[in-house]
């Protein structure tokens, strides 16, 4: 099965047909502020913690010029359970001078996102899809890279730069967001680094995955 496959196999499934984003925001606007706000916090952070911190933050700064002029201090109180919130912080603010420069607009590309300090590619993409509706990039976390190396179908890579680039060669847009969404959702529900559940999995025929019994 290739990759374009996957997506036909699992779109008969409504677990699979119906995935949202986990990050609760980004389905609910496309104002590049709130987006790059919870999408820079969740960088190795539960989303549940994004979901419980970013309400709150946002309705105390609903827009970028109401940081202007705040300190990594001011901004930390408002993000309880978010990692590295400090330096968090300050990506924020790096996001809101950008934002407060192009007057509340973005760069149509990843590489002119990627240049502001604190936005790496994989948030980048998530943003420009997100705000502009470009799939430029396909972000991948470790679960969804677990889950393509156990598949066995591209070159075996934990870098998920050279894995992006596979992709990117044969999951045409209109299909990268969707790619996105079922890998990840899939490793965290169902493809466990530790216990697998291979007997519940929709693509276990066609994984060279092999689950070791109990």
């Amino acid at each position: 099965m290739s990759v374009p496959d996957l997506l036909i196999h699992l779109d008969q499934y409504a677990e699979y047909l119906q995935l949202r984003h986990p990050l609760t925001i980004l389905e609910e606007t496309s104002d590049p502020w709130p987006i790059g706000v919870a999408t820079i916090l969740s960088a190795h952070c539960a989303d549940a913690a994004v979901n419980q911190a970013a309400p709150g933050f946002l309705q105390n700064f609903p827009a970028p010029d109401s940081v202007i002029g705040k300190t990594r201090d001011n901004l930390i109180r408002w993000l309880p359970r978010i990692s590295h919130r400090g330096i968090k912080s300050d990506y924020i603010l790096n996001w809101a001078s950008y934002l407060m420069e192009r007057h509340g607009d973005i760069e149509p590309s990843i590489d002119g996102l990627t240049r502001i300090k604190g936005i790496g590619r994989k948030t980048a993409a998530i943003i420009l899809y997100r705000v502009k509706g470009i799939e430029e990039g396909l972000p991948l976390d470790t679960h969804a890279l677990r889950v393509l190396d156990r598949l066995g179908w591209l070159r075996q890579t934990r870098n998920p730069s050279v894995r992006e680039k596979q992709l990117l060669v044969i999951v045409p847009e209109g299909r990268r967001h969707r790619l996105h969404l079922i890998l990840t959702h899939h490793g965290r529900q169902v493809c466990h680094a530790r216990t697998p559940g291979c007997d519940a999995c929709k693509l276990r025929n066609v994984c060279n995955f092999v689950c070791t019994p109990p």
